[in-house]
């Protein structure tokens, strides 16, 4: 009966021991965790996760697309596989993946640029419409604030659609999209390179086209471009887009 309440004792007096190194090792990681935000520069870090790769670590930034700019992945203990992933946005004093605004579009620079290119090319010019800029921008935006690329808007839209919307009747319409080029010239080059998209700067069946560009820092692409090249309806016929 001694032996057993012994061994009761001790169980009890393990358990208390265990229940004090616990809180020791929480309070432990509160103060480490306090002390690190009050001495870490203010370098855009917005959430921390524990991950075993770096792979896991940029798919968790990959979801969280609309904020992480970037992420870091250390591992503080190398026989052990647990890595801390610190997902960043970009901002604050020192930002580790700082936003760079793109140089302004310049219209006119960018009307003759195009135009020039056309000469070359043997094709005649291409006047700058409000309309079909209006109908760009209008894309440009949506594409931004979703963070994503496409033709599609996120209302179904296509491009022809959200021309008619700004009053521009057309008899054929072709648009070019692209994200993360940080100046016209840049986009330009890339639109160039392409060759599906050097086909829409190059029709010798358009004299109009409108373009936009739309920055949006917290987005994983940051500059959304949209550009439209169209040519007016003359007969009551439906229009066609490419």
């Amino acid at each position: 009966m001694v032996l057993e309440n012994g061994m009761l004792q001790r169980k009890g007096v393990f358990g208390i021991f265990l229940i004090i190194l616990t809180l020791c090792v929480v309070f432990s990681s509160y103060v480490w965790a306090s002390a690190r935000n009050m001495s870490s520069p203010d370098d855009g870090t917005y959430r921390e996760s524990i991950v075993t790769s770096f792979d896991d670590c940029m798919a968790l930034c990959r979801a969280d697309s609309g904020t992480c700019r970037g992420a870091v992945a250390e591992q503080p203990d190398v026989s052990k596989p647990q890595m801390i992933c610190r997902l960043n946005n970009g901002f604050g004093a020192n930002p580790l993946f700082p936003s760079t605004p793109p140089t302004p579009l310049d219209v006119r620079l960018a009307t003759a640029e195009l135009n020039a290119y056309r000469r070359l090319h043997g094709l005649g010019p291409v006047m700058f419409n409000d309309k079909l800029t209006a109908a760009s921008r209008s894309h440009a935006k949506d594409l931004a604030v979703h963070g994503t690329i496409s033709h599609s808007g996120t209302d179904g839209s296509g491009h022809g659609e959200r021309i008619q919307r700004q009053g521009y009747a057309f008899s054929i319409a072709a648009e070019n999209v692209a994200t993360g080029q940080q100046s016209w010239a840049k986009v330009f080059q890339a639109w160039k390179d392409s060759p599906g998209h050097n086909v829409n700067l190059l029709r010798n069946d358009v004299t109009d086209f409108g373009i936009a560009l739309v920055y949006e820092p917290k987005t994983t692409y940051q500059t959304y471009w949209a550009m439209v090249v169209a040519a007016p309806l003359l007969h009551p016929r439906a229009g066609k887009t490419h």
